[in-house]
């Protein structure tokens, strides 16, 4: 079991939400949390005591904010609201998407910005330590606060609903302790895109394994083709002053540390392929989309997203519910991402071409007879297909909801689910550059001597089938997406 994990409502990381939600590390509020939520909630009873409109308390919500509710009505719509609201639809989300976001909107509370009761906050850190995992479902949210899926998260807390337990769905329990909604506990609830920022600091941890993986099997590929790493030299990167570019280069010359790549041969091009001389320009760009992705999610795991906005006594009006800067991060990483499905597709082609790797035509023991590994450049190129037809932006799109009120939606739940898929399909195309780059250095009858990839190399030995003849190749790739998943959960 991992550590506890403290909310503060300042310092939420990604892979403390990874350590939460996919590992069962427990949860506390921090004291000052606590207090800036008591705090928030005292403001909001103290303005309502003075009479003062409070969006979500003393009035309905989107086109129905010109919609007065009387203090005797406000128990029930605050009940109202999250019924009304509970409305996903679709596939259920995994119970590790619920808890990212039960994180999240834990800590973000804690930021002080909604002032809920604090029976209800306790109920949802109780929640996430019991493993509850309340049910909700994959449509619904349109990047501008999710709604439904945080409707449904307090419901359940309130023991309406269904949630995970112990593997089973079963329905929710009846809180432990009385919670009575009241103020605006549902709307400073709900006035989050907690779910989509959870779902985010996953991806963006398996981003961050999954490149660390990729120029490991980058850095084989060059000892198996013999590549020319002065492509990798710092001087080479400080002509072009490009962060992203250099910290590639950098890694990539620490993984190949040692290697005796010698490509002065008689036969040899002048120069490689793309897929081996640009790799520091394309996946520099990776570099950099993934980490403003984690910048954005540095402000987005500890926001203050509530409308209106309780700060020193104020209720502010405010948009910081909406989700543009996230989704415009996801929406880059793909992109990004894309660009470097190709290279990783291009170096596939080349260890088949026997006029790059000078080695047997798609590496097969007799060509002819034997295939070889012909089939799996069409397994890279149809993942790299995948990645690419999923990089199309969210941004390019939007909606017009509520009678207008609300005109504009980022989308970026929808971008986090392309994003999803999209590593999925980065996966099997890693994967598959590891099936081939293995069989070439055997053609070769090379062994890696690269400081950074020895490891990786032993452990791929052991886990894929050794020899030439042909087979279902598809179970060798299914075995290295197996590998590089060990490797990233170290």
């Amino acid at each position: 079991m991992t550590a506890s994990i403290v909310l503060d409502g300042a310092g939420l990381t990604p892979y403390a939400v990874d350590a939460v939600a996919r590992h069962g590390a427990l949860v506390e509020l921090a004291p000052v949390a606590r207090e800036r939520n008591q705090a928030a909630r005292a403001a909001v009873a103290a303005l309502l005591e003075r009479g003062e409109p409070l969006y979500g308390a003393t009035t309905g919500v989107g086109a129905l904010r010109d919609r007065s509710i009387g203090d005797a009505d406000r128990e029930r719509f605050q009940w109202n609201l999250l019924r009304s609201h509970a409305v996903s639809a679709g596939r259920p989300l995994e119970p590790e998407r619920v808890r990212a976001g039960m994180v999240v909107r834990a800590n973000q509370l804690g930021a002080g910005g909604a002032g809920v009761a604090p029976a209800l906050l306790d109920a949802l850190l109780a929640a996430l330590n019991a493993g509850i995992t309340p049910l909700t479902r994959e449509l619904g949210s349109l990047g501008t606060g999710d709604l439904p899926a945080l409707a449904e998260i307090a419901l359940a807390l309130l023991g309406e609903g269904r949630v995970w337990r112990d593997g089973r769905l079963v329905d929710a329990p009846a809180p432990t302790r009385s919670i009575r909604l009241g103020l605006r506990d549902a709307l400073g609830f709900m006035s989050s895109g907690a779910i989509t920022a959870g779902h985010a600091a996953l991806l963006a941890v398996d981003a961050r394994e999954l490149q660390a993986r990729w120029l490991e099997v980058a850095a084989l590929s060059f000892e198996a083709l013999d590549a020319d790493p002065v492509v990798l030299d710092a001087q080479v990167q400080a002509a072009r002053g490009a962060r992203g570019q250099s910290e590639v280069a950098h890694r990539m010359r620490e993984l190949l540390a040692g290697a005796a790549l010698h490509p002065r041969a008689a036969d040899r091009l002048v120069q490689d392929p793309y897929a081996f001389r640009v790799l520091p320009q394309v996946d520099g760009v990776a570099y950099d989309a993934r980490l403003n992705l984690e910048a954005v999610l540095a402000r987005e795991l500890n926001a203050r997203t509530e409308n209106a906005l309780i700060h020193e006594g104020r209720a502010l009006p405010t948009g910081n519910f909406h989700t543009a800067e996230l989704g415009a991060a996801l929406d880059g990483l793909r992109a990004a991402f894309a660009h470097s499905a190709s290279l990783i597709a291009g170096r596939v082609s080349a260890l088949l071409d026997p006029r790059m790797s000078g080695l047997s035509l798609f590496l097969a023991a007799d060509p002819g007879p034997d295939s070889g590994h012909m089939m799996l450049e069409y397994t890279a190129h149809a993942a790299a297909a995948e990645v690419r037809s999923l990089a199309t932006p969210m941004g390019v799109q939007s909606v017009w909801a509520s009678l207008g009120v609300e005109s504009h939606a980022s989308l970026a739940a929808t971008a986090a689910a392309r994003t999803a898929q999209m590593l999925e399909a980065m996966r099997v195309l890693v994967a598959t550059e590891l099936v081939v780059s293995l069989r070439a250095l055997s053609f070769a009858d090379r062994t890696p001597s690269g400081a950074g990839v020895r490891d990786l190399f032993d452990q791929a030995v052991q886990a894929l089938p050794a020899g030439h003849e042909d087979r279902a190749f598809g179970r060798d790739v299914e075995a290295a997406c197996d590998l590089l998943a060990s490797r990233s959960a170290r």
